[in-house]
Formats: structure tokens, C-alpha cells, sequence
């Protein structure tokens, strides 16, 4: 449910969630303090609507990733509305609710320090996950044995000597030693090194590597100074 009232100095329009009742917050429009008030004091709607926002304030505050200054709070905490409002959230659990595809750029987030409702896609500090984008550990000092010991084991799969759930659960097993942990933003995604589609880069496409490779060697060909490098990990 939304707390609807104006501001006392310019009359600006203000709209904001009631869990934000008693919160001493800024006109967007005047910089005036105002404190929020209690649901009972002010008529509120049951279905909250987007408000109206002056053109002006709109660029001053989203144009691009400039200074956006309003929407930038330290120890900020936003609402998502769909069906219902949900929240509050931090900015890494945003980030991680929209990784999740749970809320997605045309989701209407609330602006901690504006509090006007605008879509997710607005506030430059919940910028749009690169879903496609694989972040790499390679150089992460914990897997540095690990990363020596992965291709001996696809070769070994390759082989015939272990087979690929074997392969799997190894890797399974030897990440989690390590002590990775991912990220809640990164959870189930492509760049969560547990995720199936990760282990499926890692394993599948080193053993394509490998298997060429060992090919290239079968037909007479010279061992290579440098080896194939690891990829996806």
C-alpha cells in the first residue's frame, strides 16, 4: 500500500511505500525535508499507480549514468512492485533479484531518496547483469592446484578410464575444497562455478580441446611447448 501526499513547501507530489512511514526524506522537486506519514493520516490506494514526473526532474536525475545523486544513497533500500509490493532490499540483493530475472529492467523499483516509483532500468547503481558476460577464476590464488589438475582428468575421461559423471562430481568435489562460494547475485547463473551450465563450458569444451590436441599428437605431430590453455574455468 502507498503513502500519498505533497510536499509542504512547492506542493510536489510525493508517493511512497508505508513501510517508509515516519522517514524524514527530500522534495525531489525542492530539496525541503519532509517526514512521511502514517498510512491513517493520509489517503492511500490499495493498487499503487506510477506517478507523474516532471520532465525536467526526470533528466536531472537518470539521464544516462551521470550524476544521479538522488537515486545513489549509501545504505539504500528499495521496493520492486509486480502484482505486490515487495521489499526492502539492499543493492545486492537487487542485483541478485535481477539476475534471477525476478526483477527485470521495466520492474517498478522504488527511489529510496526521491520516492518516486521509475523502472529498475532508471537507477544507474542497479545496472543491467551481463548474463553472457563468464567471469573467470583461473588466477584465483585458491584454484591454482586445481587448475593444474583439470586437464590431466579430462584426458583421463577421454581415455575411457573415468567416465564423465565421474569427471563431473570430481569437479564438484575439488571446488568446493577450494572454499568457493558464490556470490547470491551470481547464484544459478552461468557465472556460478557449480551451476550445470558452467561445469558443462569447463568439461565440454576442454575436452573438445584435448581431444584435438591428443589427435594432433596421434598423427605425429609435435607436443607443444605451451599446452592448451584451460578454458571457462
Amino acid at each position: 500500500m502507498d503513502i500519498a501526499f505533497s510536499c509542504s513547501g512547492c506542493g510536489q507530489h510525493v508517493l511512497i511505500d508505508d513501510a517508509g512511514a515516519g522517514m524524514t526524506v527530500s522534495c525531489p522537486k525542492c530539496g525541503h525535508a519532509l517526514i512521511v506519514p502514517n498510512a491513517s493520516d493520509t489517503s492511500s490506494t490499495g493498487t499503487p499507480a506510477p506517478c507523474a514526473v516532471d520532465q525536467a526532474l526526470l533528466y536531472t536525475l537518470f539521464r544516462g549514468r551521470g550524476p544521479s545523486k538522488l537515486t545513489q544513497v549509501s545504505g539504500a533500500r528499495y521496493f520492486y512492485r509486480k502484482q505486490t509490493i515487495e521489499g526492502p532490499f539492499d543493492k545486492l540483493e537487487m542485483r541478485a533479484l535481477m539476475r534471477k530475472k525476478i526483477v527485470e529492467p521495466e520492474t517498478m523499483v522504488l527511489c529510496p531518496e526521491s520516492q518516486e516509483w521509475q523502472p529498475c532500468e532508471r537507477f544507474p547503481e542497479l545496472p543491467k547483469p551481463a548474463h553472457n558476460k563468464l567471469l573467470h577464476f583461473e588466477k584465483d590464488a585458491r584454484f591454482a592446484a586445481l587448475v593444474r589438475e583439470i586437464p590431466g582428468m579430462i584426458v583421463e575421461e577421454i581415455r575411457g578410464k573415468i567416465s564423465e559423471g565421474d569427471l563431473r562430481s570430481w569437479l564438484l568435489g575439488r571446488i568446493q575444497e577450494c572454499g568457493y562460494r558464490c556470490p547470491d547475485f551470481d547464484e544459478r547463473t552461468i557465472n556460478d562455478l557449480l551451476s550445470e551450465d558452467r561445469l558443462n563450458v569447463i568439461i565440454r569444451t576442454n575436452r573438445q580441446t584435448w581431444f584435438n590436441y591428443l589427435r594432433y599428437l596421434q598423427m605425429g605431430g609435435s607436443a607443444l611447448t605451451n599446452q592448451p590453455v584451460l578454458i571457462g574455468f
